[in-house]
């Protein structure tokens, strides 16, 4: 089922109780204000998770942040205020929400976000963004209390952008993987907010390993718009481009988080 709301989309996955993947038209400028975290009344309760797994509970601390996937301020706009502002409270459903660790949703991801908003290459601070979870048998689990059923926390998160070139006048895109792993939340108490962090450095990916990894099926003009190659070829060796390599996530990911007995 299609989720529809004023400036993004989002398609849900029963299983995980997540998104299979948030689509959305994303413009920098004239954000409106506002947030409301909430479920989806078009759908069942039981096919999304709720405030109870982002919370702390009988005073022990709950690691997780309500990682938004559509980021609010790329959504956040309309042609007047309250529509800017409408837009901004629609990208708080828990449809557009996933499990991730505060040390990764306040650095690594924060940085990937926040690096396409200031990216100067775009023509017009216009985007489509296309972004999801990453689940895998290595997923850790989250158990609020005995009562509920355990929520999968996605080992992973990949986006992926189009826009103007500001030179080119053409479609551009670039992709990127994030992995929720032991090196981005090993530390409770790692200072939050690192700014040496470069996401088009470390995190850029082709649209074909997205794919691999989530068994979407893009548009050809994210292939061919991306200037991350799957395979080694003559071109990427004239461009001096190098081709990714599939991140691996340590064997020590593996575990769950009770909050009560």
């Amino acid at each position: 089922m299609i989720l529809d709301y004023l400036n993004y989309s989002v398609v849900m996955n029963q299983q995980t109780r997540q998104a299979l993947y948030s689509a959305g038209n994303a413009l920098f400028r004239n954000n409106g204000k506002g947030r409301r975290f909430r479920t989806d009344s078009r759908i069942a309760s039981s096919q999304q998770l709720n405030n109870i797994y982002y919370k702390d509970l009988d005073e022990v601390e709950n690691p997780y942040d309500r990682g938004h996937l559509m980021r609010r301020k790329a959504v956040a706009w309309g042609r007047t205020e309250k529509l800017a502002n409408d837009a901004s409270r629609d990208s708080c459903y828990f449809t557009n929400i996933s499990l991730q660790h505060k040390n990764f949703n306040q650095d690594e991801w924060n940085a990937l976000e926040r690096a396409i908003e200031e990216l100067n290459n775009d023509l017009d601070d216009k985007f489509n963004i296309f972004t999801g979870p990453l689940f895998t048998p290595m997923d850790r689990l989250i158990i609020p209390t005995p009562e509920l059923e355990p929520a999968r926390v996605p080992s992973g998160f990949w986006k992926i952008i189009s826009y103007i070139g500001k030179n080119s006048k053409q479609i551009e895109s670039e992709a990127f993987i994030v992995w929720q792993d032991d090196l981005a939340i090993s530390a409770m108490n790692q200072v939050r907010g690192n700014r040496e962090i470069n996401p088009f450095e470390i995190y850029q990916t082709s649209t074909t390993m997205v794919e691999n990894l989530t068994g979407l099926i893009f548009p050809e003009i994210l292939f061919d718009s991306n200037p991350m190659f799957f395979f080694e070829s003559e071109t990427t060796r004239d461009k001096g481009i190098t081709t990714p390599q599939l991140n691996r996530i340590t064997s020590g990911t593996v575990n769950n988080i009770i909050f009560s007995q």
